[in-house]
């Protein structure tokens, strides 16, 4: 992989706006304090859970630059964001001050890694994190199915998709889970198309099964050759 692009994720963390051109050299980034010799960086692996797709089931290779919002019972975060989607691998980087290293969390063909040198557990499940980036920038109903001013459905497994489109873009997609374990919907609304990329710029995803709302703003795309 060209290290010279990567994404940037985090939950929980305020860190700063950086695209794939103007990526801080290696020597700018530091370590984070948690990562000193006396409180090593926490390492996992996991297999990808069942509402994951393939990394490659988004086949253009983005970076976006974006600012997120995330409340949940009484309380919300704020932080800055870039995502990386590159191949069959799909990188997150959490930057804390300064550019210091907060974690990293990896989609692969070998499954879910995630290494934490924050000192502090994140909010929710990496593999959550990962789900809803999916939700609000994967394709989830195949192209042949498009269509404009009109409802689609799919099915993925256990997932029931709907989207409303409109006259041009896609406006709202939903997920239930068939199975019955979870209750509710996951509900996304999409504004502010941006034609490059053609990537909502401003998604809000409301998640029924865990109660918790993101707000994604994307300021910055760049399509990666």
């Amino acid at each position: 992989m060209n290290r010279g692009c990567v994404v940037i994720l985090v939950g929980m963390f305020v860190i700063s706006s950086l695209g794939c051109v103007s990526m801080p050299r290696e020597n700018d980034v530091r370590p984070s304090p948690s990562s000193s010799r006396s409180n090593s960086p926490r390492s996992s692996r996991s297999t990808p859970s069942e509402f994951l797709l393939p990394v490659s089931t988004l086949a253009r290779d983005l970076v976006l630059q974006q600012r997120v919002a995330i409340r949940w019972q009484d309380r919300e975060e704020r932080f800055a964001a870039v995502l990386q989607k590159r191949g069959d691998e799909l990188l997150l980087l959490g930057l804390g001050p300064m550019n210091s290293v907060g974690f990293t969390l990896t989609l692969d063909a070998e499954g879910v890694r995630f290494e934490n040198r924050s000192g502090r557990a994140l909010p929710f499940e990496p593999e959550r994190i990962l789900a809803d980036v999916q939700r609000v920038f994967y394709p989830w109903i195949p192209a042949e199915q498009s269509c404009t001013d009109c409802e689609q459905f799919a099915v993925r497994g256990d997932l029931e998709i709907s989207e409303k489109i409109g006259p041009e873009r896609l406006l709202e997609r939903r997920f239930v889970d068939l199975s019955g374990r979870r209750s509710g919907e996951i509900v996304i609304r999409f504004e502010d198309w941006l034609e490059v990329g053609s990537v909502p710029g401003r998604a809000i995803l409301h998640n029924g099964w865990y109660g918790y709302e993101l707000t994604v703003e994307t300021s910055r795309v760049e399509e990666l050759e």
